[in-house]
């Protein structure tokens, strides 16, 4: 009678495993399991501990403007540097510290929003940034001593935010013509500057549109004329009052005679071309220049010009809604 074989032990049946090739595999896979897993965890106490060091820490002079535009002179770039904002404080080894410093840095009254954030070891980082460009002034009342208000000329930027007057003063001296100064805005502004001038009339929107057409117009007459003031005063206009005009332009336009002074003629401009699709009756931009060039090249320009549309047909058009 046939000797019945024993049963493998569990150290034989080990050994057998280990001493094949998927067996050779397997263990070579939970080893590497092993230190992936130790790895990472000393990784993540190395960061954590690295997170609170403070030289691994962005503040705010570690942090440098790049491309800046050739007109950001030495005051606005001193405007820019980080004594002029909020206390700033962000690992390099956070996950978001682009978005952090990014967050940071847009809300400056100069910055119009940051199109790049590049964190550099071991802790600075380089900003690229669109700054505000001043397309008009404004006079505005701000609160003084007391109750007392005064009354200050600020600067209105390119995407309707209030900007301070100082840092642009180089930018301003540097321009071939005068910001226009903006009237008719009856919202209060802003209490702070850098803040946006909200409006529900649409006033704002229209005053820097037409600041922009002013920019247009002083190009197109290769600066021998220039729009002096802008009033948005009737914007938006009724149907019953909008014959009247809703944007009115003051240029400053050369003299009649040799030896003469410039002279000041009021433009009924009418609606800019963000807000002219509620008014087609009213001509294109192109047109209303041809036909202020025609009657700006006349003998006696008159004072008062409507370039709103064809003045023979001006009295149809002015009974339209």
């Amino acid at each position: 009678m046939a000797r019945r074989k024993q049963p493998a032990t569990r150290r034989e049946r080990l050994q057998h495993l280990f001493g094949s090739t998927p067996g050779r595999v397997l263990v070579r896979l939970t080893v590497a399991a092993l230190v992936f897993l130790l790895g990472g965890i000393v990784v993540r106490q190395a960061r954590a501990y690295a997170y609170r060091l403070d030289e691994f820490r962005i503040h705010g002079e570690q942090v440098a403007f790049v491309q800046l535009p050739s007109w950001a002179d030495t005051k606005i770039q001193y405007t820019l540097q980080p004594k002029m904002f909020p206390p700033l404080s962000v690992s390099i080894y956070d996950p978001d510290a682009e978005g952090l410093i990014g967050n940071h840095i847009a809300r400056h009254p100069l910055v119009r929003y940051v199109q790049s954030v590049r964190v550099l070891y071991p802790n600075r980082a380089e900003v690229c940034a669109r700054l505000r460009v001043p397309v008009a002034q404004v006079s505005v009342w701000h609160a003084a001593a007391g109750r007392t208000q005064v009354r200050r000329t600020r600067l209105l930027s390119d995407d309707g935010f209030l900007l301070p007057s100082a840092p642009y003063e180089a930018y301003l001296e540097g321009l071939p013509y005068r910001l226009p100064t903006v009237t008719g805005i009856t919202e209060p502004p802003p209490h702070d500057l850098g803040e946006v001038w909200e409006d529900g009339s649409g006033r704002v929107e229209e005053a820097v549109a037409a600041a922009r057409l002013s920019e247009r117009i002083y190009r197109d007459f290769r600066g021998r004329v220039a729009v002096i003031r802008v009033d948005v005063g009737r914007f938006p206009a009724s149907p019953e009052t909008r014959s009247g005009g809703e944007v009115r332009l003051v240029l400053s336009c050369p003299p009649t005679t040799a030896r003469g002074e410039r002279v000041e003629r009021t433009i009924e401009w009418g609606r800019t071309e963000r807000a002219r699709a509620e008014v087609p009756w009213e001509d294109d931009y192109e047109t209303k220049v041809r036909r202020l060039k025609a009657i700006l090249t006349q003998i006696e320009p008159p004072g008062f010009i409507d370039v709103r549309y064809d003045l023979d047909l001006g009295a149809t058009r002015r009974t339209r809604p």
